[in-house]
């Protein structure tokens, strides 16, 4: 005989495999407060959440429209006009401050650097008229040196200094340049004074108080350098 095919027999109690329905009848059976609050909280987790429909979005044309409509409202507002001009006006002033403040350090820079430029000026005009001076006194010491170099050789002072230092030649030379020298600025020093007191110029004063050495020297014997002023 020919084998028969019977259809499978369902099985009783089949657990669902829908979750919210099986929640449901776990609630409808549930026999004590602790499954009825499981079930209760499960069914909530299960249940599908509705959809709320997204609303269409603007379009970048409705963005721009929606933007210069706020911004036209707003430059409408007192309040916002008040800030406005607030905030320009204080711009203004820091903008003002600002440019006082740069003229300010430019100016001082400025005068610094006058200031600077004059002090060196001063400077060099001190020192070139230190260099003439100077050149000019020396001009006048050689000028007195001559005059005492031609005395000592009249009267053999360069003997006397070698007699009392015992023929010693570089002693004799060092103490003859000293007195020298001393000399000399003595000579400088009083033709000043003459040309200050009397108000003449330092020639005339010059050729005055030569006259009055010279007489000096013709009248005075000694062959030490160091009494011709006191001879004067």
């Amino acid at each position: 005989m020919p084998a028969t095919h019977s259809k499978p027999v369902p099985k009783k109690n089949a657990e669902t495999t829908n979750k919210l329905r099986k929640w449901e009848k776990k609630l409808r059976n549930a026999k004590t407060e602790e499954q009825r609050l499981k079930a209760e909280r499960m069914i909530r987790i299960h249940t599908p959440k509705e959809k709320i429909p997204k609303k269409p979005g603007l379009t970048e044309n409705q963005l721009l429209e929606r933007e210069v409509r706020k911004s036209e409202k707003l430059r409408k507002n007192p309040d916002f006009i008040e800030q406005q001009t607030q905030a320009e006006l204080k711009r203004k002033h820091l903008d003002k401050q600002r440019q006082l403040t740069r003229e300010k350090i430019k100016n001082e820079a400025k005068e610094r650097q006058d200031k600077e430029q004059q002090e060196k000026n001063k400077q060099h005009e001190t020192y070139e008229q230190y260099k003439k001076e100077e050149a000019m006194v020396n001009e006048h010491l050689d000028s007195h040196k001559q005059l005492l170099h031609g005395y000592s050789e009249k009267t053999g002072v360069m003997e006397t200094l070698l007699e009392k230092h015992k023929g010693n030649k570089k002693k004799a030379n060092k103490e003859h340049k000293k007195q020298t020298t001393n000399l000399c600025y003595y000579f400088e020093y009083m033709i000043n004074g003459i040309s200050k007191e009397k108000e003449i110029s330092y020639e005339e004063a010059q050729k005055m108080y030569y006259h009055t050495i010279r007489m000096s020297m013709d009248g005075n014997s000694t062959k030490d350098l160091l009494q011709l002023p006191a001879s004067l």
